[in-house]
């Protein structure tokens, strides 16, 4: 035997849930939007610019920056054709070291070994390596020195001499 319903469920619904509803929804959106605002604000520095080395841009190398006062994360970023760009540095004083590498030829057979040997290197009294591979030195003119930045973007144009 079939059920009858005697009555038909209704939903009746306000304008005052309604409204209620939505400014729940419209103040919880504003405070979203001030938490993510306010956690968009940067406290680190951005530092980019160019090093060059000798007078010639630093081809390939890269740049660590690293707290002066040991407060803060060591950061580093590659060098590419002379420019840089780091981003996340602690603001203040830092120490700035550039470290850059020349591709070094490794020889194929005992005789290739045997003719670089002979070479500009060992005429030079370089031993071990037949080519030194490192282009700049942590004691040249101007590396490893203390550079101070300020909260947001820094440009920075390096220039690095041979030690004296």
């Amino acid at each position: 035997m079939p059920i009858e319903l005697l009555f038909t469920p209704t939903l009746t619904v306000t304008m005052t849930t309604v409204s209620h509803s939505f400014t729940k929804l419209f103040a919880a959106a504003i405070c979203v939007a001030i938490v993510a605002s306010v956690g968009c604000s940067s406290t680190t520095a951005t530092i980019y610019g160019t090093v060059t080395f000798e007078g010639q841009d630093v081809e390939k190398g890269m740049m660590t920056f690293t707290p002066a006062d040991g407060s803060g994360s060591v950061v580093g970023c590659d060098i590419k054709n002379g420019k840089f760009y780091a981003k996340g540095v602690t603001p203040g004083r830092n120490v700035l070291l550039v470290t850059a590498v020349k591709q070094v030829t490794f020889a194929r057979s005992s005789e290739e070994m045997a003719q670089m040997a002979q070479g500009p290197a060992a005429q030079e009294g370089i031993v071990g390596l037949i080519d030194p591979a490192d282009l700049i030195p942590s004691n040249a003119e101007g590396n490893n020195q203390i550079h101070t930045f300020q909260t947001g973007s820094n440009q920075l144009e390096l220039a690095i001499k041979k030690s004296k």
